[in-house]
Parts: structure tokens; sequence; C-alpha cells
């Protein structure tokens, strides 16, 4: 069985579980991580894993910043000599991983999420060492990768208005795992609040204000509701405190485990994501979360904004709204909730489409088949 190198910057933060879920679904590759550290909340996982800095003590942080600062690196190296191909996650850490490719004379394969090819005016100051050299080195990645997974048709045009060429980019979904529901996705019940859900980091390009003032909209109006943002980030003092004086019912998770997600998934009737592009061009690129809320049963009530319009059917799954629009998200937030014929036909519609399009276990067998093109070229 051929071997494969994921190469990661961090092996594995809770937010790359998608990482993850496509590695152990490879049948025909056999996986393993390298990455140059460990975050300290990390996923635990059952696949090999080499990592530079593992432990985060001073002779492990200087041999990181030497791999990064010079691309040597002879435990990653050797790792990779032993392996078919290379795949690494996110253009910075694909700019890494080329070093090492071109040495050992392996293919390379690098995935394009989102803030890699969507982010403009990159600087070292505001965006760190590696984004900023990257930013420079993106031509030389070109030349050194034989293809750039796009994970939505939107990533495929921004990745070439980027400088990748045409001809390397394709389009590849991530899929998500289906497990089976063992019963169908319950209605609201009569006296209990409707539970909206919101998943995501808590900083601006998920745009939680957006929400929340559409959710007090929807208090204004009477209407009972709960509001659950499950997440952390930089903005959580200024999201808590507006959502302390606008909100009556809600509740801030923090990070929590994927499994956690899921949960409080199944517990939910309606799924809102607020992403919204910024002026240095971030976006989302096209959000994972929405097909696995979909597959819980959860009707999605989302901005129009990058990728996002791929991985839901308006109409059908949930209504997508002007991006940005408050009055346009509380709207169709209250077109659902307020009919429940709309709200059981979305709710059942949804998970038929995410296993038609979005099925971790084909979207991995259609990767094996890149991952074959690029071992015989």
């Amino acid at each position: 069985m051929p071997n494969i190198s994921i190469f990661l910057n961090q092996c594995l933060p809770l937010s790359e579980i998608f990482v993850y879920h496509q590695a152990s679904a490879l049948k025909r590759y056999s996986p393993q991580f390298l990455a140059c550290n460990k975050p300290k909340n990390s996923i635990k996982h059952d696949i090999s894993e080499t990592i530079i800095n593992q432990n985060n003590n001073i002779a492990e942080k200087i041999s990181e910043k030497l791999f990064k600062a010079t691309g040597y690196n002879k435990l990653l190296e050797n790792k990779i000599r032993d392996s078919d191909l290379v795949h690494a996650h996110f253009g910075p850490t694909g700019w890494l991983a080329s070093q090492l490719t071109v040495k050992t004379h392996k293919p390379l394969i690098v995935t394009l999420h989102g803030f890699d090819i969507t982010k403009n005016n990159i600087t070292r100051k505001n965006d760190g060492r590696l984004q900023a050299l990257y930013s420079k080195k993106r031509s030389v990645l070109a030349q050194r990768t034989d293809k750039f997974l796009c994970v939505s048709n939107f990533m495929v045009g921004k990745a070439i208005e980027f400088g990748f060429p045409e001809e390397k980019c394709q389009l590849h979904y991530m899929g998500i795992p289906l497990f089976e529901h063992k019963q169908p996705k319950a209605m609201p019940i009569k006296g209990e609040p409707i539970r909206i859900l919101c998943v995501g980091r808590l900083i601006p390009v998920k745009a939680h204000s957006k929400l929340i003032e559409a959710i007090s909209y929807l208090e204004r109006d009477g209407m009972d509701v709960h509001l659950d943002i499950i997440g952390d980030g930089e903005l959580r003092h200024s999201l808590e405190e507006q959502a302390a004086n606008s909100l009556k019912d809600y509740k801030f998770h923090g990070a929590v485990p994927h499994n956690e997600v899921l949960k409080l998934m199944r517990s939910s009737h309606l799924y809102c994501h607020t992403s919204m592009t910024q002026d240095n061009g971030q976006t989302e690129s096209f959000g994972l979360v929405v097909s696995e809320a979909q597959w819980a049963g959860l009707p999605v009530v989302a901005f129009s904004s990058g990728g996002v319009p791929e991985a839901m059917k308006h109409g059908k799954t949930g209504l997508l709204c002007k991006e940005g629009d408050v009055i346009d998200l509380y709207q169709n937030i209250k077109n659902i909730i307020t009919d429940s014929n709309l709200m059981q036909s979305m709710s059942e519609a949804a998970p038929k489409f995410i296993k038609e399009n979005f099925c971790n276990i084909i979207q991995t067998a259609k990767l094996e088949e890149v991952y074959d093109s690029a071992i015989v070229a």
C-alpha cells in the first residue's frame, strides 16, 4: 500500500478536524502526519505522527524555527523519503513541504482552504513570517506543486486569480463522515424555545455580531428563541457584551470537541452562518460546518458569501441572505421558524442533499484518484 505524508503546521487543532476525517477515510493509501508543532488542545487520533516541536521545550522550539527559516529538517526529510507522495493542507504549509519534496523528488499536492488565497496585502507584521514568505514565494510553490486542490468552485477561481496555474487547480470538496441518525430530526415542541445554533471562531470574518442583532429582532417580535454559539476567539468579550445588552436567552459555549458540536446540532432546530467578506479579501471558502448541520437535519440560514452557496441548496435545505444584510437574515430566520411545514421539508431535504454531494467516503475515494495521477506523473 502506498504511503502518504500529510503535512501540517499544527497537528491537529480542534478547528481542523476535517483533516483527520479525510485521512482516516483513506482506503488505498497509508497516511502519516508530519507537522511543525502540536497545539495544547489537539485532536486525539490514531494515525502515526512525526512532529518537530512535540513537547514545546527549548530544543524543539529552536528546531522548528530553524526548519521554517531554512527548510531543513532531517527527521521530516527522512519520513518523506519513505513516502510515495506528500499532501499539505493550506498554502503556507505547502511552501514548507515543498522545500523537502524538492530535495526528496516526491510529488506534492496542496489543498487550499481559504485565507491562503483570499487574503490580500499580507505582511509579516500583520500575518506572521510564514504567511508573508508564502505570499512572496507562491510562484515558486506553483512550479513545485503537482496539483492544487480547492475546496469549492469559488476557491478555484480565487486560486487562479491569486496566480496559480489554471491547469493545476482542481475542485475537490471536503466530505464529512456520515453516521446514520437513529431517529428523525425532532421539530420544536410547543412551549419550548426554538434553538438556533452557530459554530465558528469568534473572529471578524464570521460576523457573529450580525447574527446577535438579527436574533434581538426576533425577541423584539416576541418570539421564544435560544441562541447557542460555539467557538472562541479575539471577539468573544465584545460579542458577549453585545449579547448581554440585547438578548434574553443565549449561551456562549467556547471551543468544544467535535463530538460535542454534533451533539448540540442534534438538539437544535436551525443553523445560522454569517461569514462575510472582509476588506482584506478574506472570506468563507466553503463552510464544512454548514454541511454537518444539514446532515444533522438542520435547515440553514446563511449569508451568500464566498463558497457558502455551494454548501447548501437555496430554497430546499435553507435560505441564503444578502451578505451583511441583518434585516434579510432576520426575515429569513423568521420565515423558517414560523412555518412548521417549511422547517420540516428543509429538515428532511438537508441530509439527502449532503449524502448525495458531500459523503466523506466518496470524496476521499476521489482524492485517492488524484494521488494516483500524481504518483504516475
